[in-house]
């Protein structure tokens, strides 16, 4: 943070949440000022206003935009990859019952946070080269959106395992006043509200790229699926419910993309056969529950007309 900035008024956590549902309350402007204002404070910060920009260049198609987009993003990447210390291997050998065992479960879970927005940082840099519509660009971005499933196929093991972990040491300090001791400075650095949110996080890129994939022709998919990219529809959906759910920036983003698989995906590529109102009872769920943070939201808009056009 450069010297005389004002410090973030809440965690960076929130107040990118709270920038992105200005956005879709079509605060755009609003939202870019926020971002722009602390995007030198963390690289949460930092990545909310590369993806405002990102989402500029998409909506205006103009040269110059989508090569700023493309510095923003690089250039956040760049902040998260200074500061890391390298992949965690093996995340219970990062747990340790020693003195040191706050510090190094904080820094895991900023680490993780920092591989996220990397992940995610490329895949919308994937984006804008394939926009280009080069075969170089084809190329390029296919390899890009490899590095990114990589990252995130890996972090959501991390978050898994680290879960399951945080899990057995409380039940343990439930059970016995040993464990407790024991354990109590290995656990105060991860909290489980710090855990769900980043798992969130990561579900949001993980669970498009099972989903999106999983749509693709089946012969084309035994190909894409030998390249390392999976495609499990299930899996994508369940994903992005968790991240729609959860306190994470991309959660309003996750909602967005279930809606849109419910209303467009599903009619459009005819997965329910003839049935055109197959995903509507989804959709207003979702609609339902989220309509009331949104009440000035184009997009909902959108979606809730798409569902009123099907019905």
């Amino acid at each position: 943070r450069e010297d005389g900035e004002a410090p973030l008024p809440i965690e960076d956590s929130e107040l990118a949440l709270a920038g992105i549902n200005m956005l879709l309350n079509n605060g755009f402007r609003e939202s870019d000022q926020l971002f722009k204002k602390y995007r030198n404070h963390s690289p949460l910060m930092s990545f909310g206003a590369s993806f405002v920009s990102f989402l500029n260049a998409m909506m205006t198609f103009e040269e110059e935009k989508m090569q700023l987009a493309c510095d923003d993003l690089k250039a956040t990447e760049k902040l998260c990859e200074s500061e890391e210390a390298g992949v965690i291997e093996t995340i219970k050998n990062k747990i340790k019952k020693n003195v040191d065992g706050r510090k190094s479960t904080l820094s895991m879970i900023d680490r993780l946070q920092r591989q996220i927005i990397v992940a995610d940082c490329q895949v919308y840099l994937a984006v804008l080269s394939f926009v280009k519509q080069e075969l170089s660009a084809y190329i390029k971005g296919g390899w890009i959106l490899r590095k990114a499933w990589k990252i995130y196929n890996k972090c959501y093991t991390d978050i898994n395992a680290l879960q399951e972990i945080y899990q057995k040491k409380s039940t343990q300090e439930s059970l016995t006043s040993d464990a407790a001791n024991d354990n109590h400075i290995a656990a105060e650095g991860v909290t489980e509200d710090s855990l769900n949110r980043l798992k969130g996080a990561v579900s949001f890129g993980y669970g498009l790229f099972h989903l999106c994939i999983s749509m693709v022709p089946p012969n084309l998919l035994k190909i894409i699926n030998l390249l390392g990219f999976p495609g499990d529809r299930l899996q994508g959906l369940s994903s992005l419910m968790y991240a729609s759910e959860s306190k994470d920036m991309k959660a309003p983003l996750a909602t967005l993309a279930l809606l849109w698989y419910h209303t467009v995906v599903r009619p459009f590529f005819a997965l329910d056969g003839s049935d055109n109102k197959a995903g509507l009872k989804e959709a207003k769920e979702i609609l339902a529950k989220k309509e009331s943070a949104y009440p000035n939201s184009s997009l909902f808009m959108f979606f809730k007309g798409r569902i009123q056009r099907l019905e």
